[in-house]
């Protein structure tokens, strides 16, 4: 008698139509190494991902079923995709062609009665249904024929399949295998047991798998059919030798330091190799600390708490590569676009070659959502909007995800922002009820007393002080008196500029008289600056004047690099800095001229030696500077608040970076010694604030309608549970206990209203929720009233005469829209003539609506205004004739690059949630949903319909080389690659030229 096995476990598969599984293959691993170790005499074959196709699996099942001997046992097993007609998906299985290309269970079913083997066991862990995003394969539009089952059992044939042929097989979180293997391997390793019988064992399986299904809010009820004469006994199961080799202890307990002794935990020798030589030195002390003694190479959850250049993301870093190891995905939360950009650049050249898939996701067309949602990547980076949006689409992706790094994770305390890191917090908190636990890394170089922060997460916190660049920070005067602390803590006071130096230099004092001087001398001594001002102007005109004043030559490889067309008034600005070499860094800037600013500051040898730049820079663009220079300490517009400590601390931080300077200094300007010794004490001897939520009692009914999007439905009288899981409910809960009791009525009123405007439905046993339309108000982007308000706008739209351009200027009545600085030149009547520029654009109906929900008449002239701008743009209307078109006065009001940006990225923002809106209330309209589709992309690149195909041509094309392409009679990528090299290189320039060229030819090959 001999005992044969064959497991085959499928994650990834050639047709990227197909979902990527995350247990698959350590299912087959697991049971393959499982009998190895146990029974006696057991020979088996593992076929996982590329080797597990058609050809091979077929050749290894039906091979050794045809050549058992009459006293041979068989154990077949398979993870992976079920196909909706009853076969199993292997790893050449194309969606086109579902027939051809899966294992046929009929055929698996014959092959099963025709064998001359005394027993088959056959473990299916897949799912026959089709519908549900878990081990299924979705294909659009397939007949479902549902198989049946019996057919592959029989006497002396034990089946036991995942789910019923009308159910979904799931993946069992925590433990990193499907819920049916999960159960055979819990019931074959009991401990209570010296063997293991079938059927005696298939009811303890059936079980634990139902029980397991239910605890994570699935249903699934695993199969067991046939019968085997005398029964099938195995040893009980062992975690041997052969399952420790395919499953070592990756988790590093502790470190000496090397990065070499990851070697011996798995980790992939380039990554470890050029750990080694980004860092000669190994693991820092901070990063030996968040190993050694908080385990984050153990899985465990960790808050990080270090100024900048400590080391903190190395921590994220080592975890998730570690998850990727794992089997699962690592994701990183960012708070802007511009950092999440920066990351995915710098990650995916240092981990790209070594076989990792680097992902972004930002809401730009170029990202693949795709992607995500069928799991195809290793290393993710989100911004915080984006990560929210798609886990609340699809739960499932949690399940997936071995790691969350949330950066910057002091933005919980942001006014504007907060809402949607708690919101996301909370979620994951949430998901532990279902043992959905990824591990949880928070970054923060500055924060303040946690306030019960980490008790709310369950975390423990690493804080440290040190700094690797000693940090000196001080106040300045117009006297020219220093007052710092200096690295050793102490307190000092020095003259480092003469008062003669320090002379008024326009028709009143201002920040420019110290600047200059201040400039000059750290220059002179080899110092990068990067000078903080509170308004782009300030930042822009620092620059200017600095590169007047400095002597230096022109950063010329860094003017080399900027694009040529369709260039703002800021381009020219930025080019006279540049050939003094100075730069300034803004929202006015294209984003091709910031990305080449901050290559050239980054550069040791780059040319620019000073930085005017407003405070976005503070928030991890990798930027490094000997000096940042202070201006101001508040912002300016709208906002107007001085900065917290907490901002200052960050922007302070970015002096003296490891390996660019020995010490960074922090450099506060102000008048007199009096303001001098004030500041000194508040923010260079003061603590960040306390770390709040952004939580607050107004906004009660948009934190419910957000919290209840995460849900599937619950009691009325629950709902306060769900407010407590936020930190907001939490630290009220803990302050006042009648809090709960407080808001109560509040809520059940607010569910009156739900319930009235038709956002939620509540059922016969009292549980509440969401309405298809109320989830798309609630997962959006919007207040609930502006929720309503857009609600009932759209409600009013006739889909067959209202173009869907005419939503983007609907949108502009959401307050989430005014709160979009939307410069105006108050003073007379010369902004009205935006009210003709809408009726020339929208026409009256859309005027009118535009006059709906305004406070007065200047917020009507802003909404007017930003449709104007928005239509112009989105027409293809060039950027420097939107500034002169809609600026009144260059000095007040002026309308630049960064405010069209600004309002276009917020209109795109929302607009998607209008889309949401839309697709509920008009789901019967696929072509008027598709249009607003096209707007949103001719809302991220400013281009007409007409020229939306030129970027299939090379996604790095800008706004201009389109134009230009455009003018030249070249609107298909068809028509680009047919132009000759002298006509393509006058559009685009050669270096465009050049890797059209090389993309041609790749695509040719």
């Amino acid at each position: 008698m001999s005992i044969k096995g064959i497991f085959v476990g499928i994650n990834k598969q050639l047709d990227p139509n197909i979902d990527e599984l995350t247990g698959a293959v350590r299912d087959a691993t697991a049971l393959n190494a499982l009998f190895l170790d146990s029974v006696p005499g057991f020979s088996a074959k593992l076929l996982v991902d590329e080797h597990a196709t058609k050809d091979n699996v077929s050749e290894s099942i039906f091979g050794t079923l045809a050549s058992a001997a009459d006293d041979d046992v068989i154990v077949i097993s398979f993870a992976g995709h079920g196909s909706p007609d009853g076969g199993i998906a292997v790893y050449d299985t194309l969606c086109s062609d579902l027939p051809g290309t899966t294992l046929s269970m009929a055929e698996l079913g014959d092959a099963f009665k025709a064998t001359r083997a005394r027993a088959v066991l056959c473990i299916l862990d897949c799912c026959f249904s089709g519908h549900a995003p878990a081990r299924v394969l979705e294909v659009p539009a397939q007949p479902r024929s549902v198989f049946a089952l019996e057919g592959v059992a029989g006497e002396g044939r034990i089946l036991l399949a995942a789910c019923t042929a009308r159910q979904v097989a799931w993946e069992q979180p925590g433990t990193g295998h499907g819920l049916l293997t999960h159960a055979v391997i819990s019931a074959m390793t009991a401990n209570t047991i010296e063997q293991v019988s079938f059927p005696a064992v298939a009811d303890e399986i059936v079980q634990i798998a139902r029980v397991e299904a239910h605890r994570i809010g699935v249903t699934q009820t695993p199969v067991f059919l046939g019968s085997i004469q005398g029964g099938l006994v195995f040893p009980r199961l062992e975690f041997g030798a052969n399952y420790r080799a395919a499953f070592p202890t990756h988790a590093v307990e502790q470190m000496a330091g090397p990065f070499e002794q990851l070697l011996d935990s798995g980790f992939p020798s380039p990554i470890v190799d050029q750990w080694a030589i980004r860092f000669p030195g190994g693991l820092n002390a901070l990063q030996l600390r968040a190993v050694n003694d908080y385990g984050v190479l153990a899985g465990r959850s960790l808050m990080t708490v270090a100024p900048t250049s400590s080391g903190k993301t190395m921590i994220g870093e080592l975890a998730a590569v570690q998850s990727v190891i794992a089997g699962k995905k690592a994701v990183f939360l960012l708070p802007y676009r511009a950092i999440v950009n920066e990351k995915f650049e710098e990650f995916s050249e240092r981990y790209g070659a070594a076989g990792l898939r680097v992902f972004r996701c930002t809401g730009d067309a170029t990202d693949s959502i795709g992607d995500v949602l069928a799991s195809r990547y290793d290393l993710g980076f989100f911004t915080y909007e984006m990560f929210l949006n798609l886990v609340l689409g699809a739960p499932h992706l949690l399940n997936r995800i071995g790691l969350v790094v949330v950066d910057e994770a002091q933005f919980i305390t942001d006014p504007r922002r907060g809402i949607t890191v708690e919101l996301i917090l909370a979620f994951l908190l949430r998901a532990r009820v279902q043992d959905i636990r990824p591990q949880l890394i928070l970054l923060s170089a500055v924060i303040g007393r946690l306030n019960g922060f980490d008790q709310w997460l369950d975390i423990p916190v690493l804080l440290s002080r040190e700094r690797p660049v000693p940090l000196i920070e001080g106040v300045l005067d117009r006297h020219g008196t220093f007052q710092y602390r200096d690295v050793d803590g102490m307190t000092k006071v020095d003259a480092i500029l003469s008062p003669h130096s320090i002379r008024v230099r326009k028709e009143k004092p201002g920040s420019q008289d110290v600047i200059v001087p201040l400039a000059q001398k750290l220059v002179a001594a080899n110092e990068k600056l990067i000078v903080f001002r509170n308004q782009r102007g300030k930042a822009q005109g620092c620059a200017r004047y600095l590169a007047d004043e400095l002597g230096k030559g022109p950063a010329t490889a860094t003017l080399n690099a900027l694009p040529a067309q369709d260039l703002t008034s800021a381009s020219r600005d930025l080019r006279r800095c540049l050939s003094g070499g100075t730069a300034f860094h803004s929202t006015n800037l294209l984003r091709a001229e910031r990305e080449a600013i901050e290559r050239g500051f980054r550069d040791p040898n780059g040319g620019i030696w000073v930085l005017g730049s407003t405070t976005t820079l503070a928030a991890g663009i990798n930027t490094p500077a000997s000096t940042v220079i202070l201006a101001e300490q508040e912002f300016r517009g709208e906002d107007g608040r001085p900065f917290t400590i907490a901002e200052y601390k960050n922007m302070a931080g970015r002096a003296g970076r490891l390996g660019f300077n020995e010490t960074g200094k922090a450099i506060i300007l102000v008048d007199t010694p009096i303001e001098r010794a004030r500041l000194f004490r508040h923010y260079v001897e003061g603590t960040p604030e306390d770390v709040t939520s952004s939580f607050a009692e107004a906004a009660l009914s948009t934190w419910v309608l957000r919290l209840l999007s995460q849900v599937r439905g619950i009691k009325a009288a629950d709902i306060p549970a769900l407010l407590v899981n936020t930190f907001g409910g939490y630290v009220a809960a803990r302050a006042n206990p009648t809090w709960i009791a407080m808001v109560e009525p509040r809520i059940a009123s607010l569910v009156g209203r739900l319930l009235q405007t038709g956002l939620a439905e509540q059922e016969a046993d009292d549980i509440l929720h969401l309405t298809i339309l109320g989830r798309a108000v609630g997962g959006s982007s919007l207040s609930f009233e502006s929720g309503l308000r857009l609600v009932e706008l759209l409600r009013s739209v006739d889909v067959a005469t209202t173009p869907p351009l005419h939503i983007l200027a609907l949108v502009q009545v959401l307050q989430e829209m005014s709160d979009i600085y939307t410069p105006l030149f108050t003073r007379g009547r010369s902004e009205a003539t935006r009210v003709n520029d809408v009726i020339v654009r929208y026409g009256h109906t859309i005027q009118r609506a535009l006059q709906r929900f305004a406070a007065d008449e200047h917020e009507f002239w802003r909404r007017c205004k930003r449709a104007a701008i928005l239509y112009d743009w989105v027409e293809g209307v060039s950027v420097d004739a939107i500034e002169q078109r809609y600026t009144v006065n260059p000095f007040v009001g002026a309308i630049r690059y960064g405010d069209i940006m600004s309002i276009a990225d917020g209109a795109r923002f929302h607009l998607r949630s209008a889309h949401r809106i839309l697709a509920a209330l008009f789901p019967e309209q696929p072509t008027y949903l598709e249009g607003v589709d096209v707007l949103l992309t001719r809302l991220e690149f400013g281009l007409p319909e007409s020229c939306l195909s030129l970027r299939k041509v090379n996604a790095a094309l800008t706004r201009g080389q389109c134009f230009a392409l455009a003018q030249a009679g070249a609107q298909t990528p068809e028509a680009v690659l047919g132009m000759t090299d002298d006509a393509l290189a006058a559009c685009v320039g050669d270096a465009m030229l050049q890797r059209l060229r090389s993309i041609h030819a790749e695509v040719s090959v």
